[in-house]
């Protein structure tokens, strides 16, 4: 494992990333039930009131959540500062972005049975203004303390800003619905919405996270420089004219300008290229890592790759088959290859794949680190210290990657027969419920090994 460039002395305390890790299946848990009561319609369109609130559960409250946590850990060891009042700090990002994604959820809801959604509205934006604020404002302080920065933490920090986008797209959408179009906003900023959140925000960071995690826990070479020092800022700035393009297009209604639509749709295309780039790169750097040994991590990993690449290859060809000829699109729809497809294998096969991938690795390895920093050089209780796979068995991160694997299979047969949306609903209880388990039992391990030290300390 190469540990070069850490500084493992600002690490924060073992439970400042597992509360996040905690949240995350219970918000699993809440879309598995709304994905089981909604039924068959909410397949039919994206813009359902059950797929928005399931979107936004999956999006912010398991993978925001779980990505907030991994930062809130990581990102001190790799600046080398330590966040100040980190335990007030993430408690209330914890509990302000769980109060602001169960109101949002339930404005969605809401209006499914036609009640008024505004006081749940008004009550997520305030809360989300409030947790991401505060967690991206302190984050960027942090490394601003900082004058020599890695490349991972660059393509977070672009990361962390484009969360910032994410957030200014959804207050306006939000003020556009609440002072009912005062603001002249359309649904195609909708799309910016998403694309910020899903490439921006989640992608970024994953892939930054990835130039430092995937050489140090797989003996993986390093990425090339193109990739680590261009690429994120490539993918940035596409998105941003996208957006700017997306804005002008909207507020000006040019829609019927071609050169506008045209240079949108490159745009498109060059994020698609990018994130192909990155996919076939990152794959071919665990292709020659040097320990070849069969790893769960690393299958999970190959998955979410293969996802990625998937997504965005269809993705690609299948606009230049609409564009070529139209009324392919209708054909295309009807063999099931629609945005809602592509979207949600995006998400759970690309981002959630990622972490699981994380989790199996990430939760083990902090608990053996803090109990390695526990002993000290005390030898005694260095004897005490277990295997890592004494912490979390390969066997039991096997399973998970399987009930994962499962859960993505009963996604793509719900979206080509919406009849077998329990079946899916089912499929993520065990997953979600299963890395419940596997958390709280290393969780377990770690405080009765802590015990343990602190005794052999005293002697």
């Amino acid at each position: 494992m190469n540990l070069a460039g850490l500084d493992f002395e600002r690490i924060p305390k073992f439970s400042i990333p597992m509360r996040f890790f905690f949240a995350a299946p219970l918000f699993a848990f809440i879309s598995a039930l709304i994905i089981a009561f909604a039924g068959e319609s909410m397949w039919l369109t994206r813009w359902h009131p059950a797929t928005l609130a399931v979107t936004h559960a999956v999006v912010i409250g398991i993978i925001s959540m779980i990505m907030c946590g991994a930062i809130f850990q990581l990102l001190p060891v790799l600046s080398g500062k330590s966040l100040p009042q980190v335990s007030l700090i993430s408690m209330l990002t914890l509990v302000s972005i769980s109060m602001g994604t169960l109101s949002l959820m339930t404005a969605f809801l809401a209006s499914m049975f036609g009640l008024n959604s505004d006081l749940f509205f008004s009550l997520a934006g305030g809360a989300f203004t409030l947790g991401f604020g505060g967690f991206i404002g302190t984050i960027l302080w942090l490394i601003r303390q900082r004058n020599n920065v890695s490349v991972s933490i660059n393509a977070m920090r672009l990361g962390f800003i484009a969360v910032l986008i994410v957030g200014i797209i959804a207050s306006l959408l939000l003020a556009d619905y609440l002072f009912v179009g005062q603001f002249n906003i359309t649904k195609k900023l909708t799309d910016s919405h998403a694309s910020w959140g899903l490439i921006g925000w989640v992608s970024l960071v994953i892939i930054g996270v990835s130039f430092q995690v995937l050489p140090m826990f797989h003996v993986a070479p390093a990425f090339p420089v193109w990739c680590t020092r261009y690429l994120p800022v490539f993918l940035f700035s596409v998105l941003l004219l996208h957006t700017l393009l997306t804005f002008v297009i909207t507020q000006l209604t040019l829609t019927n300008t071609v050169i506008l639509q045209v240079a949108q749709s490159i745009c498109v295309s060059l994020l698609k290229l990018g994130l192909i780039a990155y996919a076939i790169t990152a794959m071919h750097c665990l292709f020659k890592r040097k320990r070849k040994i069969k790893d769960t991590s690393v299958r999970c990993w190959f998955i979410a790759l293969s996802c990625l690449l998937f997504c965005c290859t269809v993705s690609l060809v299948m606009s230049v088959i609409t564009t070529a000829d139209p009324a392919a699109g209708d054909l295309l729809f009807r063999l099931g290859w629609s945005p809602l497809t592509l979207a949600s294998v995006f998400i759970y096969g690309w981002v959630l794949s990622v972490i699981m991938a994380m989790i199996i690795k990430i939760v083990p390895f902090l608990a053996y680190l803090h109990l390695q920093r526990q002993c000290g050089f005390h030898m005694q209780a260095f004897a005490l210290l277990p295997n890592m796979h004494t912490l979390l068995s390969k066997q039991r991160m096997q399973v998970l990657m399987y009930s994962h694997i499962l859960s993505l299979i009963t996604l793509l047969i719900t979206l080509y027969n919406p009849a077998y949306y329990g079946l899916l609903a089912l499929a993520i209880i065990v997953q979600f419920g299963y890395l419940l388990g596997l958390m709280l039992g290393v969780s377990y391990r770690y405080h009765v090994i802590a015990k343990e030290i602190d005794v052999a300390l005293l002697t």
